[in-house]
Parts: structure tokens; C-alpha cells; sequence
């Protein structure tokens, strides 16, 4: 008999779990990620980073994500991932001129802009809520950057390509859930690596 309501109760709880994405589903979903690394961790583009920055302002990576539900339990989409940041500095240059050494001081302002396009895989885990949906990302696509460097208001130098970037390629490993207040519209939160640590944004069924 305890063995009857063991199997019962296991049988109930296998059956509440629900979802609210099938096959068949497009998923749309614009989003705002935090933070900007960019601001904190400068050495991941190959350019000397500037010393008495006095401003600092920037987009932190954002984008946009597509998601098709080829089964239940797997989808595959396409997630745009941008940010921009721009710093203005204070900087001085050492020159010999006049029969002497001579320290010259400028403004400067750094422009970087990032761009990448990943094609995802999205593993979906069973939940208990009707609502909602949690799983597990895989992504892998470009990696772009653009470099530009200002003095006195006169574009100094440009980098871009290979120039700009360590690593020519990017990948995104992350979790995610989203939780829908109707059919069509919910919400959607990521934390991950290779792309924003945490993101935040608008989930559009179809």
C-alpha cells in the first residue's frame, strides 16, 4: 500500500509539470544586459588603455534575440549582442623639440563599438509553473570591434578587425526563464558568460 501512494504521488508530481512553449513557437525578445565590461576590463581589446579618464558613458551590451521551438524541449535562434562606450581623458606626451624634453597635454576621447551575431541552441528544462519556461543556452558566432582614438578632437588612430579584438570569434554559455502575464507577452532574464553577465527583457510569443 505505501509503495501504491509512492507511485500515485510520483505520477502527480510528473504530471504537474507544465510549459508555455511548444513547437512550432517564435520567440522575440529585446533586452538590456549589465554590465558593460568594456568600462572595467579594457585589456580585451589589444589597445593601451588611457590613464586620467575624466568621463565615462556607454550602451552596455543590448541586443536582440530570435528563438524557434523546433521541439518541446529544443530551440534555435539568433541573438544580436551591441554595446558602445565612449571615455574622455586627460593624457601627456613627452617630445623633444627645442633642444629640450617638453610635456605636452591633450584631451582625449576613446570610442569603442562591439558587435556580435551568434546563432543559439536553447535545452529546455521542465518547470512546474504553466507560465513560465527555464533553460539552459549554448551560442557561438562573430566577434567585432571598432576602435577610435581621439586628440583635441581630431581622430588620431583607428582600429578595427583584427586590430581591435583578441579573439576573432565569440561564445555564449547562460541560463535563462522567462514568465509570461498572457499568451503573448512576458518576461525574460539570462545570466551568463561570453555576452552580458545579466540580462533583462521583453518575451513576444507567437
Amino acid at each position: 500500500m505505501r509503495i501504491l501512494k509512492i507511485l500515485f504521488g510520483l505520477f502527480i508530481s510528473f504530471n504537474t509539470f507544465s510549459q508555455s512553449l511548444f513547437v512550432g513557437n517564435h520567440v522575440i525578445e529585446p533586452y538590456i544586459g549589465f554590465p558593460n565590461v568594456t568600462k572595467y576590463v579594457p585589456m580585451l581589446a589589444l589597445s593601451q588603455e588611457p590613464e586620467n579618464v575624466t568621463s565615462y558613458v556607454g550602451l552596455p551590451p543590448s541586443g536582440l534575440r530570435y528563438t524557434y521551438m523546433l521541439t518541446d524541449d529544443i530551440s534555435f535562434g539568433v541573438d544580436v549582442i551591441y554595446d558602445r562606450s565612449r571615455k574622455d581623458f586627460v593624457s601627456t606626451d613627452t617630445v623633444f623639440q627645442n633642444g629640450g624634453w617638453q610635456y605636452l597635454s591633450y584631451e582625449g576621447k576613446r570610442t569603442q563599438t562591439r558587435l556580435r551575431l551568434q546563432a543559439r541552441m536553447n535545452f529546455h528544462i521542465p518547470i512546474s509553473q504553466p507560465n513560465a519556461d527555464s533553460y539552459i543556452g549554448l551560442g557561438f558566432g562573430t566577434n567585432n570591434r571598432w576602435i577610435k582614438d581621439y586628440k583635441d578632437g581630431v581622430l588620431d588612430r583607428e582600429l578595427k578587425g583584427s586590430d581591435a579584438i583578441l579573439i576573432p570569434f565569440s561564445m555564449r554559455v547562460c541560463f535563462g526563464y522567462r514568465y509570461y502575464f498572457s499568451y503573448n507577452l512576458g518576461i525574460v532574464g539570462e545570466v551568463g558568460i561570453g555576452g552580458p553577465l545579466v540580462s533583462f527583457g521583453l518575451s513576444y510569443k507567437l
